[in-house]
């Protein structure tokens, strides 16, 4: 009996207690979540407001009221959490269709207009010499897939007849988007009703 009870106390006893934590933290999925959210946001505002060279894990888990190792279980390093705060702002990004070409050119300025910021695309020039891959991921997870969606509104405007057959989509979207650009390093950010006055100026080249 002894050493039949003692083999029945032996199977719950491994080591089950230590590991129930970890499958509570696995369950509350709504904090994990919420503690992304805080080091996405202040590693944004820290990328903004310092820079790439200044901002560190230490000061993102500051900023963000986290444990260093709550940030190193989500990323190996700080490009990979800057990588990680481009891929976040680019999904909050909604597609623009609205059905009519010269409506979705408007509507992609002004998602430039409102959402991007200038000083983004400096401080990742700045560091392009020593950390070249944060600029490559910039332009592959922020500019082109804008560009693209620009081309396909225009694609799209061709097939119905609203735009010119042999308009360069491409060229076209750096046109529409360098208006953006420019005018936020020679004015500042462009004003409510800009996008409407680039459209007004550039559509009849695009217009079919």
């Amino acid at each position: 009996m002894t050493d039949a009870f003692g083999k029945l106390n032996a199977m719950p006893t491994p080591v089950e207690p230590p590991d129930l934590p970890q499958t509570g933290r696995a369950a509350g999925r709504p904090l994990d979540e919420n503690v992304d959210a805080a080091i996405l946001n202040a590693a944004w505002r820290l990328l903004l407001d310092e820079g790439y060279a200044r901002m560190s894990i230490a000061r993102v888990a500051d900023e963000a009221k986290v444990g260093r190792p709550a940030i190193y279980r989500r990323y190996r390093d700080k490009s990979e959490l800057v990588a990680a705060v481009i891929a976040d702002k680019r999904s909050r990004v909604q597609q623009v269709d609205t059905g009519n070409a010269r409506e979705d050119l408007i509507a992609h300025l002004e998602v430039a207009r409102r959402r991007f910021t200038v000083q983004l695309a400096g401080t990742l020039l700045v560091e392009q010499r020593k950390h070249p891959e944060l600029l490559r991921q910039f332009r592959e997870g922020m500019l082109v897939p804008r560009r693209d969606e620009i081309v396909a509104s225009l694609e799209r405007g061709k097939e119905r007849g609203e735009v010119r057959a042999d308009l360069d989509a491409t060229l076209a979207s750096h046109a529409l988007m360098g208006s953006f650009l420019y005018h936020s390093l020679a004015v500042g950010p462009p004003p409510k009703g800009w996008s409407e006055q680039v459209i007004d100026a550039l559509w009849p080249g695009f217009a079919a």
